[in-house]
Order: C-alpha cells, then structure tokens, then sequence
C-alpha cells in the first residue's frame, strides 16, 4: 500500500503565557467546531463561538502544499506532517462581533467581498514568527473502528496500533481494511450474515462446513475441494453466491456441486474512511490592532481538528493484476469535530 496509516490524533489543552494586559477571552474555543473554505485567493480553516461572546478565529494561508477539489473540499496530501510559516498572507486572525452570525458562514470568511454584518469590536492577528503544523491521517486507526463497514472492529480483525496487522488472504489488504477478508469473492458482510441459521463455530460465527474456521475466512466454504471463488459461473465470475444448480442454495455452499471455473476476476476493494487535519502553531503572537500596542503568545495553540468524512481509498489486491492503485481521490463530503 502507498499510504501510511496514521493514529487519531489526541488533542492538547491549551496554555498561554501574555506579554501585555489581556482585554479579550483566552481564545479558548473548546466547544467550537472547525470548518474550511477555499476563498478565491486563499484557504480559510475557522471557528466560531456564538455563547457570551460573539467570536471567531481563523486560520488564513496560500500553502502550495494542499490541493482543494472542484467542490473546494480538502485533498488528502501525500505528507504526514506539512508545515509553514505565518508570515504575509499566512495569518490567523481573532475577533469579537456585536452580534452572532446567520447561516452560511463560509460566505463570511472566504467570499471575495464578505458580508457587513455582524461588525468586528475587536481585533488582534498574527505576528511573524509562528509556524502552523498540520499533522494529517486517518482517524479510524482504533480498536472500536470500522473503515471497512463489515461489521468487525479493528481489533476483531487482527489490528493492533502500529501492525503488523493480519491478512488472511495475502492479498496486501489487512482485514481491518479488507471488505473481502478471504479472498473468495464473497463480502465478509455477508459470510458474518447468519439469516438461516447455519452451524457456527466456537465463537459464534457463521461456519457452514463445521470445520472451525468462520466462513469469512473460509475461503472453501462447503470444504468440497473446490474454492469458493472458482465455483461460479461463465456469466457471472466475480459472484458465488449468484451461481445455484440447486434451487436456492449457492453452489459454494453445497457440498454435492462441485464445478468449478478457473478465472482471475475479483470483486472490488475499495471503501471510505475518515481523515483528519490536526492543527498547532508553535510561537503564535496575537498583535491586538487597535493601536494599543497589547500583546498574547502562545508557545503552542492547538486550534483543533478539521474532520473529513467519506474519503474515497482506492484499493487493489496484490492478486488481481487489472487493478490500478491510484491515489486516494477527493472528499465527498466534509463533516467538524470540535478541538
């Protein structure tokens, strides 16, 4: 596989030491959610609290270093950690309004000619000298997670933090990301499906031939000699369980059918995971514009985690030789997790 596999990522509290007489908050937004925009000459990470106080930070920057989609959704780099400096165009920005914002805040902080309401009271941004660190990867690397929707947790499929990780079939896929842990063209959904009530094995699971071995890593199901995968038809390859000479039973399933199809057709294997951008800036110094001179820095600032959900992760096993592995495309849809 191309791709690291990268832990959730834990979220540090936040300390800060001022270098002046503190007016405002402790920018402390706990209970905010993290969004993005892809503005027209810059991107925008930003939160907002609408409790006692009106308020919102935001992250403003030009990195070459990240690629948005025709639908300004964040691309999923190549990189496990990107860094840049605040300087210029990049800034964050806090401020505190005289009122709370409508709906559809993006149009406040990306549009090329933001909205007059709600006014900003207050204001500080970002000196030179900081550096923001997004430390970037896959949030459903846990023991309770389920990239691979086949209704096993990670650590029912042999997943343990930092692998090596199991890999029933040799296919190059582990089973915590595999929708076909056996390789037998049948989903490990529906090898777990026990709907007629099938013999199972010591721990419960489906185990059509009683031989202890769960049919989701059985990749001879009936134990008839003949794999599972081979026992299909010339119309349909990739689908034992479509293939029956006896009326509703699979002939994968049927000890007494045992025709068999060599072939090198394969189901596909790609899913959708989630994916996470993990924000700190280290020596951030908020400038306070009113002409005061006011100060605050921060030796590091957790701004928090923009969660992506529903990223496309192409996947290919090392068996089927047709299958291209090209990079993780775009996200369909983005959802927030608050810092």
């Amino acid at each position: 596989m191309r791709r690291l596999f990268f832990g959730i990522f834990l979220l540090g509290l936040l300390t800060a030491c001022d270098d002046g007489e503190i007016i405002v908050t402790n920018f402390d937004f706990e209970d905010s959610t993290l969004r993005f925009c892809d503005a027209p000459d810059r991107n925008v990470i930003y939160a907002i609290n609408d409790d006692d106080v009106f308020e919102s930070i935001s992250l403003e920057f030009n990195s070459s270093q990240f690629d948005t989609d025709e639908d300004g959704n964040l691309i999923p780099p190549d990189e496990a950690v990107i860094s840049f400096p605040l300087t210029g165009n990049n800034r964050v920005t806090y401020r505190i309004y005289d009122g709370s914002f409508a709906s559809g805040n993006n149009s406040y902080f990306c549009s090329a000619v933001p909205p007059s309401e709600p006014k900003v009271i207050e204001e500080w941004i970002s000196g030179t000298g900081g550096t923001v660190f997004v430390t970037t990867g896959f949030t459903d690397e846990s023991a309770n997670a389920d990239p691979d929707g086949d209704g096993l947790s990670n650590i029912d499929e042999g997943w343990v933090l930092g692998g090596p990780y199991q890999d029933t079939d040799e296919d190059s896929i582990p089973d915590y990301l595999d929708k076909d842990d056996d390789g037998d063209n049948v989903l490990t959904s529906t090898e777990l499906a026990n709907g007629n009530n099938e013999p199972v094995n010591d721990e419960g699971l489906r185990d059509f031939d009683e031989d202890g071995i769960p049919n989701y890593l059985d990749d001879d199901d009936d134990n008839d000699g003949v794999l599972t995968r081979l026992e299909v038809s010339e119309d349909d390859l990739d689908s034992p369980e479509n293939f029956q000479t006896a009326e509703g039973i699979s002939n994968y399933l049927n000890v007494e059918q045992t025709a068999e199809i060599s072939h090198d057709e394969y189901i596909g294997h790609d899913i959708s995971r989630n994916y996470g951008y993990r924000i700190d800036i280290d020596n951030l110094k908020f400038d306070n514009q009113n002409g005061s001179g006011e100060s605050i820095q921060y030796e590091n600032y957790n701004l928090g985690t923009l969660m992506s959900s529903s990223v496309a992760f192409p996947q290919c096993p090392l068996q089927d030789e047709t299958c291209s592995d090209p990079e993780p495309e775009e996200p369909e849809e983005s959802s927030e997790e608050t810092n």
